[in-house]
């Protein structure tokens, strides 16, 4: 997937990756790692464990914040459209389109 960012060539990946502490899994950090990208995941609160060796994860929470607030407020807006909450469709292409046509409503709604 290529991530438009001003001018030039569009890139492949991102710069950082912000994500729930569910995905806080060292197999997860070191594949952001290799891939050159830095993750901003929450340690994982029933854990809180730290590295063996070295310091602490890095956690940026002023932005962690701002995104979580973000995904959250897109799941609230998603969950006004009956028909996705309860998934009637059984094909996931289906599912996909639904959701494309929801966003396209709810950017439609913001720019009035």
């Amino acid at each position: 997937m290529k991530v438009k960012h001003g001018r030039g060539r569009s890139r492949s990946r991102p710069k950082e990756v912000t994500v729930d502490s569910a995905y806080d899994a060292k197999e997860i950090r070191d594949y952001l790692k290799r891939r050159g990208v830095k993750a901003n995941i929450d340690v994982d609160p029933r854990n809180r464990r730290k590295p063996k060796h070295g310091r602490p994860y890095r956690l940026d929470k002023k932005s962690y914040k701002s995104m979580r607030s973000a995904v959250e407020r897109f799941f609230a807006w998603i969950k006004a459209f009956r028909r996705l909450s309860i998934r009637y469709e059984r094909l996931a292409s289906k599912f996909l389109v639904f959701i494309q046509i929801a966003c396209i409503i709810i950017y439609l709604r913001v720019l009035q």
